[in-house]
């Protein structure tokens, strides 16, 4: 492919393309890179591991060979519910793991084909996080309470969201605690850090649509640009203008 892809939404993000050595390095986000020719070197606790698909724990020291191949990165929140689910059944009793190939393979063999056109970006997103879903035993889809669905809806608007959340349980005849409870146990992400990820994603998109960083950053309720800078950082372990400029196709799912 000749157009690196680069997807954000509320608890993960997804790129796809060249991939990019790093050092030594760590970030709050659970990380999966799967490549899509010749195995990648993690180099992590000291030892070093050659695999086509890993998964390395939050917070976890690690640095990335990866020969210029192409290759899938997904940052997760390993506070959501794929999050914790992939802690479960892979980091349990370590910080870096294989991932199973034949589940690797299924999801290469569905995107592959539409790399090469860009109006198949919403399929691959999609297809993606079906993928982190079933490697995290986490398929099943309740119903959604209303009044969460409330909730989301309020969020969903920047510039018009409360967020406290003692505002957002007065909104839907709650008690903060149950909300935060209820929130959690339905969404896959606890409300704070859903907030959170709506902040950044909401930069993100003022920045795509060719707003100023630090406007960007202030609109979506960050104190200044180093502040959002810093908290994307945190997660991601990359600053928000090298992964923007080192991808031509950038889609943020507020959701």
């Amino acid at each position: 492919m000749e157009q690196p892809l680069l997807f954000f939404s509320t608890g993960y993000f997804v790129y796809i393309g060249r991939a990019v050595d790093t050092v030594v390095h760590e970030h709050h986000a659970l990380q999966i890179a799967i490549t899509f020719e010749d195995k990648i070197e993690i180099i992590s606790s000291g030892s070093v591991i050659k695999q086509k698909a890993v998964i390395i724990d939050s917070d976890e020291p690690h640095e990335c060979r990866t020969h210029n191949n192409t290759f899938l990165l997904i940052n997760i929140d390993p506070e959501s519910k794929i999050g914790t689910g992939l802690k479960k059944t892979y980091l349990s009793d370590k910080k870096l793991a294989a991932l199973p190939e034949a589940i690797v393979e299924e999801l290469l063999e569905e995107i592959k084909p539409l790399l090469s056109d860009n109006t198949n970006v919403d399929s691959i997103f999609n297809m993606t996080l079906q993928f982190l879903r079933k490697l995290s035993n986490t398929e099943g889809n309740e119903d959604m309470d209303d009044r969460i669905a409330k909730v989301l809806e309020v969020l969903q608007q920047p510039g018009h969201m409360p967020l406290k959340i003692k505002d957002l349980s007065t909104i839907v005849y709650l008690s903060p605690s149950r909300l935060i409870h209820l929130f959690t146990t339905q969404v896959g992400i606890p409300i704070r850090k859903y907030i959170l990820w709506v902040r950044l994603l909401t930069a993100l998109q003022y920045i795509i649509n060719a707003r100023a960083i630090t406007d960007a950053a202030l609109e979506a309720g960050f104190a200044d640009a180093p502040h959002f800078n810093r908290t994307f950082k945190r997660m991601f372990g990359l600053a928000p203008s090298f992964l923007l400029k080192n991808s031509q196709i950038v889609q943020a799912y507020v959701k």
